[in-house]
């Protein structure tokens, strides 16, 4: 048995376990139980997530800490940054742990005894402060600001989920680019046969909530092209009041009985919608990572996206693709163009998207990295 030296520091994960930055996290667990790592590690954790960690990997050690309802999301950092900056080291030192690694950013005022990794999966506020019209706001702005700066001073590695996030990092902190280690998320897609022909007549488009993910042009490319498709739009998941202008757009230009909205819809058809679709679309304007093109392409889903930095490089490619951004009618024209078309190399495409980003490969990336960095 050897000894539990590597803590793994998952406060960050929230209670529904639903955002992207907690599935990379519960994937990367996952892939440290499949390859025998996690006998030497220990979760730090809310409760909340106790039964969450017990379910992915049985053999490891858990720190549980209580959880309390935040009032809100700047509480919550708050919290998340006064236990890393007075509690964390203590709990370190008393299970002699040699390396830690963060989740997530916000990883305290202090530097730990052991050696510390962290991830802040992307520096979106600062780098990209105005997206879609919208600009973060001076006081948020400021944290975040404050926040990196202590985060990439006080830990001993930074890990960038992309070329295109290490280079912004190198950017704009250039004196801890030499930090930074270049590592893809993990994902965690079963690659099993699917059924082309028994595919829906719609196309798709998933995170709906931010305004940074740029589904105004979709609908506006629609619009542009409905009389020329019969294939209706879905768009799913929740629409949450910051974004309540989808909604209206689509009432104010009698797109009902095209366009649809799903609302809230369970994992499991979540995940039906999105695999029989079409066509799925991902407008974006800003990824760090960009997960749910990798997945579609796995799944062998004919996937379009904009062509951004982050989105070209994890798909290799291998999607098809348009820009600029929020141009509608560049967009409009690369739907028709891909509903004409053929998805060439489907099981191909898929194999090498899968091989690139399988959780148990990262994780083996994580591990040696780990030891490398111990060494």
């Amino acid at each position: 048995m050897h000894q539990r030296d590597i803590a793994l520091n998952y406060i960050y994960l929230s209670k529904t376990h639903a955002g992207g930055k907690d599935q990379v996290g519960l994937n990367l667990l996952k892939g440290f139980r499949e390859i025998g790592a996690t006998e030497r590690m220990v979760v730090i954790c809310y409760d909340h997530s106790v039964e969450t960690i017990k379910k992915i990997a049985d053999d490891v050690e858990i720190i549980s800490i209580p959880s309390h309802n935040d009032s809100s999301e700047i509480v919550r950092m708050a919290r998340v940054s006064m236990f890393n900056t007075f509690k964390l080291n203590k709990i370190l030192e008393d299970h002699n742990i040699k390396l830690v690694y963060h989740l997530s950013c916000n990883t305290g005022l202090t530097r730990t005894n052991a050696t510390s990794i962290v991830i802040p999966h992307d520096i979106k506020a600062i780098a990209h402060r105005v997206l879609a019209g919208v600009k973060v706001p001076m006081h948020k702005y400021l944290i975040y600001k404050v926040m990196y700066k202590a985060d990439f001073k006080n830990n001993d590695h930074i890990v960038a989920i992309s070329d295109t996030d290490k280079s912004e990092i190198s950017q704009y902190y250039p004196e801890y680019k030499n930090k930074v280690t270049r590592i893809y998320n993990p994902i965690d897609v079963k690659k099993d046969q699917e059924d082309e022909a028994g595919r829906g007549n719609y196309i798709a488009a998933l995170n709906l909530q931010f305004h940074h993910k740029n589904i105004i042009t979709l609908i506006k490319a629609f619009e542009l092209i409905r009389d020329d498709i019969t294939e209706d739009l879905i768009l799913i998941g929740n629409v949450p009041d910051r974004v309540k202008y989808l909604k209206d757009y689509v009432a104010e230009h009698n797109l009902q009985d095209r366009v649809k909205f799903t609302g809230f819809v369970s994992d499991e058809e979540k995940d039906k919608l999105f695999r029989n679709c079409k066509l799925y679309v991902n407008p974006t304007l800003y990824e760090g990572f960009g997960m749910t093109a990798v997945e579609a392409i796995i799944h062998k889903i004919p996937t379009l996206i904009s062509k951004i930095p982050a989105n070209f490089e994890v798909t290799k490619g291998l999607a098809w693709y348009y820009e600029p951004p929020e141009d509608e009618k560049k967009l409009a024209q690369a739907i028709k163009t891909a509903l004409n078309s053929s998805w060439d190399n489907a099981e191909e495409k898929s194999d090498t998207i899968y091989n690139a980003y399988n959780y148990v490969n990262i994780a083996k990336e994580y591990k040696e990295f780990f030891e490398r960095c111990l060494a």
